[in-house]
Formats: C-alpha cells, sequence, structure tokens
C-alpha cells in the first residue's frame, strides 16, 4: 500500500472518518440503553367490582377529616371505631367513597395516619399497608405531633415552683429576672 507523505499539496480527495465513528459509537451507546427500558411493561389498575354485601353496608358518619390511629398496643382505629386485619381494608373502601363523593367540596381524599411512639413497627408498616391496598387515591398525612402536647399549662405566675428568669418568679428569690433598672449582684 502506498502512502502520500506530505509531498502532495493541493485539496485532499479521502474521508476523514473519525467524526463517523464517534457518531456511530455514540448512538450505538444511547440505543443499548433505551432498548431494555422499551422491553419494560406498564402496569393498569382496573377499577374493581364492589361486592354485594358491601353496597348494602351503611356509609361512616359525615366527616370532615379521617384519622387512621395505631395504639401503643397495635390495634387499629380509624376515626371512633375499631378495626381489625380483616375489616380494615372495607371499612378504609366506604370511608374513601365518602370522601370521593366530597371531592368536589373537601378537595382530594385525605386520610391522617397516626402512629404511638411505642407502637411496634411491623405493625405501624401493615396499618400503612392496608391503607394502600384499599385504595391508591388516598393522599395520607403523617401526623407528627399532638396538639395535646403543644397547649402545655405553665406555671402560675407568683408560685414558688415558677422557672427561675420567668416572669413568674417572685422578684428577691433566687434565680429570679432582676427588677428593671437594678444592677444585677456579681455570683460569689
Amino acid at each position: 500500500m502506498a502512502m502520500a507523505v506530505g509531498a502532495g499539496k493541493g485539496p485532499r480527495s479521502d474521508i476523514n472518518i473519525t467524526p463517523l465513528v464517534d457518531v456511530v459509537l455514540v448512538l450505538l451507546i444511547i440505543f443499548m440503553v433505551l432498548t431494555p427500558l422499551m422491553e419494560k411493561e406498564i402496569g393498569v389498575r382496573v377499577p374493581e367490582e364492589v361486592p354485594p354485601e358491601m353496597l348494602n353496608e351503611p356509609p361512616p358518619p359525615d366527616l370532615t377529616q379521617i384519622v387512621f390511629k395505631v395504639d401503643e398496643s397495635g390495634i387499629w382505629h380509624l376515626n371512633n371505631e375499631t378495626l381489625t386485619d380483616q375489616t380494615a381494608v372495607d371499612r378504609l373502601k366506604a370511608y374513601y367513597r365518602l370522601a370521593k363523593s366530597k371531592e368536589a367540596t373537601q378537595g382530594p381524599p385525605v386520610i391522617f395516619f397516626d402512629a404511638d411512639d411505642k407502637t411496634k413497627y411491623v405493625r405501624a408498616v401493615k396499618a400503612l399497608d392496608t391503607i394502600r391496598d384499599s385504595s391508591s387515591g388516598w393522599t395520607i398525612g403523617m401526623m407528627t405531633e399532638s396538639i395535646k402536647e403543644q397547649a402545655q399549662p405553665g406555671a402560675t405566675p407568683g408560685q414558688p415552683g415558677a422557672a427561675p428568669g420567668q416572669p413568674g418568679a417572685a422578684p428577691g428569690q433566687p434565680g429570679a429576672a432582676p427588677a428593671p433598672g437594678a444592677t444585677p449582684e456579681p455570683p460569689k
């Protein structure tokens, strides 16, 4: 094979294939990545038929808020009802239908989940799975702090049990805040 070594002056007519090989390799990598993704199936959930025994079941009471609670011993409560593992899905479906019928006025169906701090993790996760299995349309809100814990009564002002530095501590007592305009004493 003969090769011209810089002696020829003028235009060269041979093709530079380096950019062509780069483009083909990039396309090959793109197709190798996309091909497995195209073979995945898309899951479709078909609406379930309501069993005839559930048609006669009375709807839950008229509610604006639905709370699913797991107590310390692992027992499930849906608002004021105590649920078992067998009845939970049916009752949650009934509550979901009621919430869905009020979607135009109250917004999407929301259920608040509250698990006691001493609840076993397995029972809490099983409760969340039950909510998910009852309907995929629920919006689950996690309750993290009780309202009762936020509003704890403080000590009565002027009582001996008032916390030091609080306005309820009597002036002149150890740890009381200094009176306005008074110079604090240095610690002994």
